[in-house]
């Protein structure tokens, strides 16, 4: 577990002197819960951003604990009077106390978890007078990229300062990058085009993996070369001797494309996984014929192959009241 100096004061949480005292108490109550029952845990979310990276302010406490000591983080707060619930099994839990919220987080978009290694690389950080633990800063970006949407343009912006304050290790950045090797690309190659210092072999070396070694140019098909239609392409062999791995990796790939560019969906931020002869589909679309068609898709695209459905429908109703806000 590596140490760092103490964050500067000049590192808020809020602006709000009344909610920065109840916050700081919450605080210091969740971390003396969770470490008399023993759990392993790391803040991430405005916290480890604004000991990492920006100063920002934050109003809500988010744990990063493993997926086995969910459960056991509940009961923890809750005998130091939080009220609690289970508000998504797959992924999320809350605790709310003196108008406080903690998320208590055990599997992050982009099927990140807080596994050993994470955990062993987490470092500590003084916050607000209080020693904390934070996850490392390469995996907080990683964090960030994958869960960054139209709806939380934040975090897109959480992990450029980190590559702007943080001193990072670009090989283990590379290392965990897998679980979203496209949205880190992205994230890295944005930040170059802010003057935002990226190591180019960093860059070279996440293309590689996504894409191959495809620097040269392909020939140009003979005048006489007629392509079929692009719904009807069969991928070409991989180079190094990986043909079905290329396959499978060129088929994700234009499913992704599709989901993004047929009208029935226009999804663009559904998780495709394939294993073998079987394709996993996870997300969050606003209605069933949406998830429906997604499905489709997939199966014109993936013919004889186990379609696993798992994307969730989450209707988003008007409300029927103004919220009054305190």
């Amino acid at each position: 577990m590596k140490v760092v100096k103490p964050l500067t004061s000049t590192k808020v949480t809020t602006e709000d002197p009344d909610l920065a005292d109840r916050f700081d108490r919450v605080l210091a109550e969740t971390v003396k819960a969770i470490e008399e029952a023993g759990i392993r845990y790391a803040f991430i979310g405005g916290i480890a951003s604004g000991g990492l990276g920006r100063p920002r302010s934050t109003h809500d406490i988010d744990l990063f604990v493993m997926p086995e000591d969910a459960e056991i983080t509940l009961r923890a707060l809750s005998r130091y009077g939080f009220k609690t619930e289970r508000t998504d099994p797959s992924w999320l839990y809350k605790g709310f106390k003196d108008g406080v919220l903690v998320d208590v987080i055990f599997r992050s978009k982009g099927e990140i978890y807080l596994d050993a290694e994470m955990y062993q690389r987490m470092i500590t950080a003084e916050f607000h007078g209080r020693r904390l633990r934070l996850v490392a800063p390469e995996d907080l970006l990683i964090i960030k990229a994958a869960a960054h949407s139209e709806l939380t343009p934040s975090h897109w912006h959480d992990a450029i300062a980190l590559l702007s304050h943080a001193n990072l290790d670009w090989d283990y950045l590379i290392r965990r990058a897998r679980r979203a090797p496209r949205r880190v690309l992205s994230l890295l190659l944005y930040a170059q085009s802010n003057d935002v210092w990226v190591p180019n072999n960093v860059i070279h070396e996440l293309y590689t993996v996504i894409f191959g070694d495809t620097a040269r140019p392909p020939s140009r098909p003979s005048p006489s070369t007629i392509l079929p239609p692009k719904a009807d392409r069969i991928p070409s062999p991989a180079p190094h001797g990986r043909p079905e791995q290329a396959k499978a990796e060129y088929g994700v790939g234009h499913l992704r494309e599709a989901l993004a560019e047929d009208p029935r969906t226009n999804e663009l931020d559904i998780e495709i996984e394939q294993a073998g002869n079987r394709i996993l589909l996870r997300g969050e679309v606003p209605v069933a014929d949406r998830r429906d068609a997604v499905e489709g898709i997939a199966r014109e695209r993936f013919p004889g192959f186990v379609i696993e459905n798992q994307i969730r429908v989450i209707s988003c109703p008007e409300p029927t009241e103004t919220e009054e806000v305190r």
